[in-house]
């Protein structure tokens, strides 16, 4: 099962409020700089991160132990101007894994939940969309903008629909976490212009970098539409 570690900010709006009127370029800066302290935290333990509101965050922690999960939380702590809340989970469905960690911090007055699980490999497909590059001057920077933002929320509701999870990571490049029973039939339900890497690893650093990987050698060669990479000395038969 995969390890799924949400992370909230909270109460980061009552924080926001006492920044005055002239806070918006605060509120940007700072979240740009916390984002790049937990993206180091997590992937410098074979782990990543993928933002969401930027009050909470998605991390993707397999092989991470408690004590280190306990120690990202401490450094967390101490780089926030609010208080930290964490709830970490091994689950088959990163989706439900997702569901149990909201369900804690709506219920529980701890700040730092680590739930033991058996942990399988983290499955990440990297996707992007074929010629962003040549649409965007055909139109306008917007206009595909938009168009892509649109593209995610339909793969976002895919993934969700198959157990998975999908964050944005800028230009025309989305991530999706999906369970090794369900990614292929994932996969069959995106459209034929997308281009789609996948890394298969215990380590989620590592199946993201198969998974791009995958998706440069497609870009590269053009004759496929997906390609599968796996971390064989992580994988357990």
């Amino acid at each position: 099962m995969p390890r799924i570690t949400v992370i909230e900010l909270y109460r980061y709006r009552y924080w926001t409020e006492k920044l005055g009127f002239d806070r918006e370029w605060i509120i940007q800066s700072s979240q740009a700089e916390l984002y790049s302290t937990l993206q180091k935290l997590f992937s410098k333990n074979d782990g990543l991160l993928i933002p969401l509101r930027f009050d909470y965050y998605l991390g993707l922690s397999n092989t991470i132990s408690r004590k280190k999960h306990e120690e990202i939380f401490t450094a967390i702590s101490t780089s926030t101007p609010v208080q930290v809340r964490m709830v970490s989970i091994a689950h088959e469905y990163p989706s439900t894994a997702q569901l149990l960690a909201t369900y804690y911090l709506a219920t529980s007055t701890k700040n730092f939940i680590y739930i033991e699980g058996k942990e399988d490999p983290t499955v990440i497909l990297h996707i992007d969309v074929d010629n962003i590059t040549r649409l965007t001057y055909e139109t306008s920077i917007y206009e595909t903008y938009t168009l892509t933002m649109k593209f995610f929320t339909e793969v976002a509701n895919i993934a969700y629909r198959y157990g998975g999870l999908a964050g944005y990571l800028g230009g025309d490049n989305i991530i999706a976490i999906l369970p090794l029973n369900s990614y292929k039939e994932f996969i069959d339900s995106l459209p034929d212009y997308v281009k789609i890497g996948i890394g298969i690893s215990y380590r989620p650093r590592k199946a993201m970098e198969l998974a791009t990987k995958a998706l440069d050698e497609i870009r590269r060669e053009r004759k496929k539409r997906f390609i599968e990479y796996y971390d064989v000395s992580n994988i357990q038969e």
